[in-house]
């Protein structure tokens, strides 16, 4: 839904917005043609950006897995256009994508081909590169296997790139106790920060590799720092399921790779300070796989080389010291560094509060504490008595940091803006587009101009609209980057995910596409027309030197978009379009 442009019009006016007095343009990322959907990540100082990439196109269909360890034509062959071919190797367009949709749909499975359902390329707003984490070259495909998802996460100039990947899809062919080879097919290993260097993508380890260990690398700096979280310590469970795993009498008809896998496997996914979070293992697993449940994570710094080589490596404790006998999960986490090599984010504090979120009231909670990581030292940055949790997200090189609290002033708990001065200890907590709108932010530039995403609509409790925000330390000015655009642009900005020194921006936005097949071919339904779908797509955000604000009230009857709730990240779109992408659903 296009918003009026009046109101930044008229600050314009008045001067008092000179900092944004370049209007935006909006320039897609050439990723449209390679997936449904693309998702911002990151764009640097050279004008790199990364992007996230989902329901690829084209993807490799390894024929004789599909016919020998599933039960897919079995089942579902006598629904295709034409099963002969299919069995082959020739697709039609149809029969391509139930193919592909299964194969998504199947990655619990213990055989048969894996897909990824997110991959990441380096662009600008010409050229693609894809950067593959830890995938390799197969000589089946003559190309990468896309069975690692690999989520780039920040970039320096293009040339190095960080992020975190999964282990890479092996066949793992054993010989059961009667006799029947079962090609078992697994990731060899947990999530795993990585680092591409001219090229090449090297692992950044765990301090702790039990089980291969578990890391992330979230961001890099000029100094070549790089800033995530890895594990440390693991409790004696896990040691104990690995001997199980290596003795052939305990571990059950299995192979021992295969035992490994049921150790480390699982997804792992960050809460924001905007969902409920408990430590304790039933709430767990929704963001964490069972081995990291069973260890501890703490903030992590590697120092690497130009060849992406690690020299070393630096973690931070919790912000407390657990009793003896807790076996609970504890963490502190790194998300972002600055070129003093002082890095934010957050840490529990062992203690617990009770929040009410919409929709949930009175619901207790582990406390979350947003960090600061310098000299060794892990240090709470905001006065706890004034937040029920904290976390902080990005700093820049003015040791500006920024990032979310919730507060117990409403009946309701929404995430809030906040920005914090290191140096003089100054501290602002802006209101969204309105008093009680939830905020997030993203990034922080070096001009002091901190992106995300504000609810603009108070109509939901619960799921509201979002958009894209700049919010000007300084000037103290928070606008909708809808309002900095054209009137003709068909692009709704949903989210600001980064931002550089250029003041450039990528962001998240929507738009209606012609639904496609797995080829990215239209489809044309029975009525021999094309059907609008919704897309998001990551878009580049360049100011334009002189421009100025554009008065358009846009009537309610032509609004380009029907907006839906969109205050959801960019990893829970998965959900939303998946759906609409997979035209039947399969079992095995």
């Amino acid at each position: 839904m296009k918003r009026t442009q009046l109101a930044a019009a008229v600050l314009l006016a008045t001067g008092s917005v000179s900092a944004f007095a370049a209007t935006y343009s909006v320039t897609p990322l050439p990723l449209q043609d390679t997936a449904r959907n693309n998702f911002a990540r990151s764009i640097d100082n050279s004008g790199k950006m990364l992007s996230v990439v989902q329901l690829e196109y084209n993807p490799p269909v390894d024929v004789e897995q599909l016919e020998e360890d599933t039960t897919f034509f079995d089942v579902n062959g006598s629904a295709l256009e034409n099963e002969d071919d299919a069995r082959q190797g020739v697709f039609t367009n149809s029969d391509y994508t139930t193919i592909v949709n299964y194969l998504l749909s199947s990655s619990t499975a213990t055989t048969g081909q894996k897909l990824a359902p997110f991959r990441t390329f380096l662009t600008d707003t010409q050229d693609t590169s894809l950067v593959p984490g830890l995938d390799e070259v197969t000589e089946k495909f003559d190309d990468y296997t896309r069975s690692v998802e690999a989520i780039g996460r920040d970039s320096l100039n293009g040339n190095f790139v960080v992020g975190d990947s999964s282990g890479l899809v092996v066949l793992d062919p054993y010989e059961d106790e009667d006799g029947d080879t079962i090609n078992y097919t697994y990731a060899e290993s947990a999530q795993q920060g990585f680092i591409q260097a001219s090229g090449v993508s090297k692992a950044l380890p765990a301090v702790d590799t039990t089980a291969g260990g578990f890391s992330s690398a979230r961001a890099i700096n000029a100094n070549l720092q790089v800033a995530g979280f890895s594990t440390v310590s693991f409790q004696d469970q896990v040691d104990e399921a690995i001997e199980t795993c290596a003795d052939d009498e305990l571990r059950g008809d299995q192979s021992e790779g295969r035992c490994l896998f049921t150790i480390y496997n699982g997804d792992f996914a960050v809460p924001r300070i905007s969902s409920y979070f408990v430590n304790a293992n039933s709430s767990l697993r929704t963001f964490f796989p069972g081995f990291v449940q069973l260890s501890e994570v703490n903030a992590t710094i590697w120092q690497v080389d130009v060849n992406g080589d690690v020299i070393s490596t630096d973690t931070y404790p919790l912000l407390f010291e657990p009793d003896e006998d807790d076996s609970a999960h504890y963490f502190t986490y790194a998300y972002d560094i600055n070129d003093q090599g002082i890095a934010v984010g957050e840490g529990l504090t062992g203690d617990s509060v009770t929040i009410n979120r919409p929709n949930q009231s009175g619901l207790t909670e582990s406390e979350r504490v947003a960090t600061v990581f310098r000299d060794g030292e892990t240090i709470e940055l905001l006065p706890r008595e004034e937040n029920l949790i904290s976390q902080a997200i990005a700093i820049n090189d003015e040791n500006w940091v920024t990032g979310a609290v919730l507060r117990s002033q409403s009946s309701t708990a929404r995430s809030r803006l906040f920005v914090y001065n290191l140096d003089t200890q100054e501290q602002k907590y802006p209101d969204g587009f309105f008093v009680s709108a939830g905020v997030t932010a993203n990034a922080i530039n070096n001009n002091n101009i901190v992106v995300g995403k504000a609810d603009v609509d108070a109509t939901s409790d619960t799921l509201r609209e979002t958009a894209a925000f700049m919010y000007n330390i300084d000037t103290e000015e928070f606008l909708d980057l809808n309002d900095l655009v054209s009137c003709d642009n068909t692009y709704e900005l949903i989210e600001a995910v980064d931002i550089n020194d250029d003041n450039e921006i990528i962001a998240n936005a929507r738009i209606k596409i012609n639904s496609k097949y797995v080829t990215g071919v239209d489809i044309i339904n029975s009525s021999g027309e094309t059907e609008l779908v919704d897309s998001v797509v990551a878009v580049k955000l360049s100011p334009i030197a002189n421009g100025s604000i554009e008065d358009c009230e846009v009537p309610e009857d032509e609004q380009p978009f029907e907006r839906s709730g969109a205050s959801t990240g960019w990893l829970t779109f998965f959900g939303l379009f998946a759906a609409a992408f997979v035209r039947r659903r399969f079992k095995k």
